[in-house]
């Protein structure tokens, strides 16, 4: 806990811009007394459901709802061990008919890609994810599997060789970041994220990739230049550090649904360090914004439109429907897959 106390100390130094936005500051609480309650063995398991908020929830069914616990549990004891492999879809699907056919849209999409074939990747089994399946001799979870489509998607456009830096602002649970080291082991890596959220991904990362490849954020937290890292390495860093990378160039912007969770100034703050100093951009957004209230979620949803126009100087070169390894990713708010290039600098 040191090292998610400091990160706090730091995180409630920084000046407002960089503070959680109402979608994420309803949930700080929880989050971090979850945390400090968790056993992080069981941190994919989907056995605390908050950390789901940032992908840490790789369970076979989604459990979840209002109904009373004994009720969840026994729709579990049913599903589990009762229907098992059935055909319980529509067109005689069953379970392993969904997880081969995932597979199956690996194989094709690492093919079309030129890179590391999904045969020769698994994950790791540390934090327990309930949805683990073994395709080939291989471990996957479909979380596993959706993060290789991303990348196949964009490495048709970033034509990574593996020597590149990759900035990732909101790294989650750091599913992407594996998924970049393990096909390309020798990319260096920068992640910013919220504290807490920074704090349980590098306990993922580091037990996943190994201590000596990832720079935890204790590490990192007192850094005010960037410009001489080690090669090859995953650094973390503060949400509230991400000025620092107005000093170096790097070669993609990554983010993945998170913008989507910020009021647009603050989005717009963000990319005012990336534009002067980056070859691609990656988005995957929510293109009509994430869900807001009166009382709840984001106050004003950023669009596809509000994207475009803080990306000038960037030329939107790869646009259409954002895809998980099984399935179109949440039709109602019309996810994107957007790659943007600064022309100048290719």
């Amino acid at each position: 806990m040191e090292e998610l106390s400091k990160l706090l100390e730091e995180y409630h130094k920084a000046p407002q811009i960089y503070q959680a936005g109402r979608y994420w500051k309803e949930k700080e609480n929880e989050i971090i007394k979850k945390i400090k309650q968790a056993d992080i063995k069981e941190l994919r398991s989907g056995k605390y459901e908050i950390f789901a908020a940032f992908g840490f929830s790789e369970t076979t069914y989604n459990y979840y709802s209002s109904l009373p616990f004994y009720i969840n549990l026994a729709k579990k004891f049913i599903r589990e061990y009762l229907i098992a492999d059935r055909n319980v879809l529509p067109y005689t699907m069953s379970l392993s008919d969904i997880r081969g056919m995932a597979y199956r849209h690996c194989e094709i999409m690492g093919e079309l890609a030129g890179i590391k074939p999904i045969s020769e990747l698994e994950t790791s089994t540390f934090g327990n994810p309930q949805d683990l399946f073994e395709i080939k001799g291989k471990k996957y979870t479909m979380a596993f599997l959706t993060n290789y489509v991303r990348l196949c998607y964009a490495q048709k456009y970033l034509k990574l060789q593996g020597n590149e830096t990759v900035v990732e602002l909101g790294s989650g649970s750091g599913h992407q970041v594996e998924i970049l080291k393990k096909v390309f082991p020798n990319l260096t890596i920068l992640c910013f994220d919220l504290p807490y959220v920074l704090h349980l991904c590098g306990i993922y990362l580091s037990n996943i990739l190994g201590e000596d490849m990832v720079n935890r954020p204790i590490k990192t937290i007192q850094l005010n230049n960037i410009q001489n890292l080690e090669k090859g390495k995953v650094y973390m860093f503060g949400n509230w550090q991400f000025p620092l990378i107005k000093d170096i160039t790097f070669d993609v912007f990554w983010n993945a649904a998170s913008f989507g969770e910020m009021e647009p100034d603050i989005v717009k703050n963000y990319l005012s360090f990336v534009l002067d100093n980056c070859k691609f951009i990656t988005l995957i957004q929510a293109k009509f914004g994430k869900e807001s209230s009166k009382s709840s979620g984001v106050v004003t949803p950023i669009t596809f439109e509000d994207y475009v126009t803080m990306l000038g100087g960037f030329e939107l070169i790869y646009c259409d429907d954002a895809y998980q390894a099984n399935a179109r990713l949440s039709q109602s708010r019309g996810y994107f897959y957007g790659i943007w290039h600064k022309e100048e600098m290719i």
